[in-house]
């Protein structure tokens, strides 16, 4: 490398990539700080479609490069391809989030948040027009950004939001970071209001067919708003039994004098031990659901960590639930008689209940699925 000239290493091939553009590209991070420290220029230049090693960097997520380009040219920062865009606008519209933190978190790079493209659009837009909410809703946490900046279009980022399939919690997320729609939108909104003609019979048609894309916003909040409601009170109820199943055990205290004086008379039967274990279960999944619910309702939590929460209680409910069933049956088969006709009824009631276990086995495994692939994409960052 001491060897090669200058002239080589900024030599681009028929699409104007140099060598540096490539390593950039692949991520390969020494190979990059060994061109950089032969010829630090070369970060400057660009390929036919306008894009610095940053831009391309930023493009594919590769962090480390991104480091070693901004710590060798301070001010590669400021390049900006024939869109007029910066390595921010790439990395928000290509969906890197990794790649968009490096620029939020660091201070030099603030000039860069709300910077303007040739249409208008700010990195935070060009993420909402990409359906990439959850840079949306990183951006928007951001202290410096401006949630209502208008591209030439005249929309605002919450305009391009709410024209997109976006759940309710995110919308309200990003109203409360202080994102608000237009008055050209809003204009537009009243307007189509006043033409508007009632359309019930088709609208019940189209949710028919269509499922819940054929329903008014304000029907699926309700929806939504209802199953969450109808979820608090059921693992209400299931700790308000499990409790109570705790102290009124199945077969009832020992009366006599001694050192056993209060205990449970069938303490020493396996079925009972179970018992108080899946009955114990059941009350913490279900104090654990209604957690979550009171958690994911908490508005000072960012919407992140309280969609976090909102994903959990369901899991919480549907295991406490599995485990109240299992008490319930363990109890039963403790205090009765053993004899076949009973054993026969417990098998048939779990049978009844066979499907509803087997899916949650599958969530489980899903679950557990999900859990170990985002620990290795984390690994891989």
């Amino acid at each position: 490398m001491e060897k090669c000239p200058s002239t080589l290493i900024k030599q681009g091939d028929d699409s104007g990539w140099t060598p540096l553009h490539i390593a950039a590209h692949i991520g390969n991070e020494e190979f990059v700080k060994l061109l950089l420290e032969n010829d630090s220029s070369s970060a400057y230049l660009k390929n036919e479609a306008s894009l610095s090693a940053l831009h391309i960097a930023a493009k594919k997520g590769n962090v480390n490069v991104m480091k070693e380009l901004t710590t060798a040219c301070p001010d590669i920062y400021e390049l900006l391809n024939e869109s007029n865009q910066s390595a921010l606008h790439v990395a928000a519209e290509s969906g890197e989030r990794a790649a968009v933190e490096f620029f939020l978190k660091r201070p030099e790079f603030n000039g860069l948040i709300n910077e303007q493209d040739k249409q208008g659009n700010t990195p935070m837009h060009l993420a909402a027009i990409n359906g990439y909410y959850g840079i949306v809703s990183q951006m928007a946490r951001c202290s410096v950004v401006n949630t209502n900046t208008m591209n030439i279009k005249g929309s605002t980022t919450m305009d391009i939001v709410l024209s997109g399939k976006l759940d309710f919690q995110r919308k309200e997320a990003l109203r409360m970071e202080g994102a608000r729609p237009s008055l050209m939108e809003l204009l537009k909104k009243a307007k189509k209001a006043d033409n508007s003609k009632p359309e019930s019979a088709d609208t019940e048609t189209a949710a028919v067919e269509l499922g819940n894309e054929g329903m008014p916003d304000s029907t699926l909040d309700f929806m939504k708003q209802r199953s969450v409601s109808d979820s608090t009170f059921v693992v209400a109820l299931i700790a308000t039994v499990t409790f109570t199943a705790a102290f009124t055990v199945p077969g009832g205290y020992k009366s006599q004098d001694g050192a056993d004086e209060g205990s449970a008379l069938l303490s020493k039967k396996t079925s009972f031990q179970i018992f108080l274990i899946a009955n114990s279960a059941a009350f913490g999944l279900s104090l654990a659901s209604v957690f979550s619910h009171f958690t994911a309702s908490n508005m000072i939590l960012d919407f992140i960590h309280r969609k976090k929460f909102v994903a959990r209680a369901p899991h919480s409910t549907s295991f406490s639930t599995f485990a109240m069933l299992l008490a319930f049956i363990l109890g039963t088969y403790t205090v009765v008689p053993h004899n076949m006709g009973i054993t026969v009824a417990v098998i048939v009631c779990w049978c009844f209940f066979g499907s509803y276990i087997i899916s949650l086995l599958q969530l489980l495994k899903s679950s557990l699925s999900l859990l170990v692939s985002s620990s290795i994409k984390k690994q891989k960052r």
